[in-house]
């Protein structure tokens, strides 16, 4: 009878703690090889130092603190990958940050990142854009467990002003706002289904303007697409004066991080 029990004890502890099972690892894939030529400035957006790090770096920590996510996949300009190599390697990461050659268009860098990622055999890839510092571990993680539930996940915000559909200068209609939302990123997917969605959009000869967002790629394929409710504070820095608020924000975190400490 013990043996019976320390049996099941011990089937039991492995399939809870993934021992002896093939559990397969999920990625994260930043995107980080554009110029931020809507931003302005001679340094790309994603390396400017905010709060003592480059804000590409403070993106990375957030998917080092995500337990579901097992390796980076970062893509850079071919001529900025051996310096921020070095500014990964300072940073101390625990988790493999791998470095790969960025392309012309966004859909370039998400392919070569993509096919860098075979090598880990992933379940789960999560797309994040490399100027969103603020996600939160909790977020990531909950973008990866929908999509592998249904295949497809993004963070969204519902939309709270009135929206209109406008041409040529002038209102066509009003659309039902409670029916729009406001993508943000990460946006997960099970790798197999975003390697094919963005072969398909490859071989449709889709333009580099409508392939800016992963699940568009992945809507044209007819797969469903979960919602989940993301945060304003996911802050996407765009323009100097996101950067301004960026600061503000780091400032608040670090506030706010050392009066736990002293708790």
């Amino acid at each position: 009878m013990r043996i019976r029990w320390l049996v099941l004890f011990l089937l039991l502890f492995s399939y809870t703690h993934g021992v002896g099972v093939n559990k397969k690892m999920n990625l994260a894939i930043i995107p980080a090889a554009g110029s931020g030529s809507r931003f302005g400035g001679e340094v790309p957006k994603q390396f400017l130092v905010v709060a003592g790090a480059p804000i590409l770096i403070h993106t990375l920590r957030r998917f080092e603190e995500c337990t579901e996510i097992g390796a980076m996949i970062v893509a850079l300009p071919a001529n900025e990958i051996d310096h921020f190599g070095e500014v990964v390697r300072q940073a101390g990461f625990e988790k493999p940050v791998r470095l790969v050659a960025g392309g012309a268009e966004r859909s370039d860098s998400i392919r070569n990142a993509l096919v860098a990622g075979r090598d880990y055999d992933p379940e789960v890839v999560a797309v994040h854009d490399a100027v969103r510092p603020f996600v939160t571990s909790h977020q990531i993680a909950a973008v990866v467990a929908r999509a592998r539930e249904v295949g497809a996940a993004i963070l969204a915000l519902p939309a709270t002003d009135t929206i209109k559909e406008v041409e040529a200068g002038l209102i066509q209609r009003t659309l039902d706002r409670r029916r729009i939302y406001r993508a943000q990123t990460p946006q997960a997917f099970r790798f197999d289904l975003l390697w094919r969605a963005n072969e398909s959009a490859r071989a449709d000869g889709i333009p580099a303007a409508m392939t800016t967002d992963d699940a568009l790629l992945v809507e044209r394929l007819g797969c469903p697409i979960a919602i989940v409710e993301g945060s304003p504070q996911n802050l996407k820095i765009t323009t100097p004066e996101d950067l301004l608020l960026a600061a503000s924000l780091f400032q608040e975190m670090a506030g706010r991080m050392g009066r736990e400490d002293h708790e």
